[in-house]
């Protein structure tokens, strides 16, 4: 028989009253061993480089100065490659984004956020998340490739469009995420060729690449 320890959990939800609502409740579960709430993607990242999670359940809408769940998941996924996620939301998402070898990755859940939260079931899920499975909430449809331009970037392209979209050169990215400056042209050039392959002889391709990042990142926050 197994034992399962219980799970450090890493919750990121920008409404303070909900955030120590469920938080609250979630303490005094013995599954769970510990939860770190934080309000913003910046704050939980912040924890994740300082302290070990099993599992992060994440609001999707983090504020106007937050990246949002999925983009966060992504960032907190380059930190602990094994930690799960699970987007706890009322938004539509696309989720599910290929990682660097093109697979869809494992240990990522997405459940809808209710006024009468299952917290047995919530527990279940994140439990299980932690140990490499995806439990999709049957009221989400998971976007394909075809419909969500972003799902075709790697996790690491989407982190330097992230950045780019902020305003900072390829260097001042490369010194962020501790790469050399030529790497992130590199992904620049590759970020490009796959957000806009058809692009019209004096086309901005950072401009218009950036325009339609920020538009697929806040298109389930209207």
């Amino acid at each position: 028989m197994t034992i399962l320890k219980p799970l450090r959990v890493l919750y990121v939800e920008n409404d303070p009253v909900l955030r120590r609502l469920v938080g609250g409740i979630l303490q005094n579960h013995t599954e769970i061993f510990s939860i770190t709430g934080v309000e913003d993607s910046q704050t939980a990242l912040s924890h994740a480089k300082q302290m070990y999670f099993d599992v992060a359940l994440l609001d999707y809408s983090l504020g106007k100065n937050s990246a949002n769940g999925v983009e966060l998941a992504h960032q907190l996924r380059i930190l602990s490659p094994e930690i799960g996620i699970v987007i706890f939301s009322q938004h539509r998402v696309a989720m599910f984004q290929s990682d660097e070898n093109g697979q869809i990755p494992t240990g990522w859940s997405i459940l809808q956020k209710k006024a009468d939260i299952n917290f047995k079931y919530l527990i279940e899920v994140m439990r299980d998340t932690a140990r490499g499975k995806s439990v999709v909430d049957p009221i989400y449809s998971v976007l394909s490739q075809d419909s969500d331009p972003l799902a075709k970037l790697t996790s690491r392209q989407r982190e330097i469009i992230a950045l780019a979209a902020t305003g900072i050169d390829a260097s001042a990215i490369a010194s962020e995420i501790g790469l050399a400056a030529v790497t992130v042209r590199q992904e620049l050039s590759k970020i490009y060729s796959i957000l806009i392959p058809n692009a019209k002889p004096g086309t901005d391709l950072r401009t218009s690449a950036v325009m339609l990042y920020l538009r697929a990142s806040i298109r389930d926050e209207d």
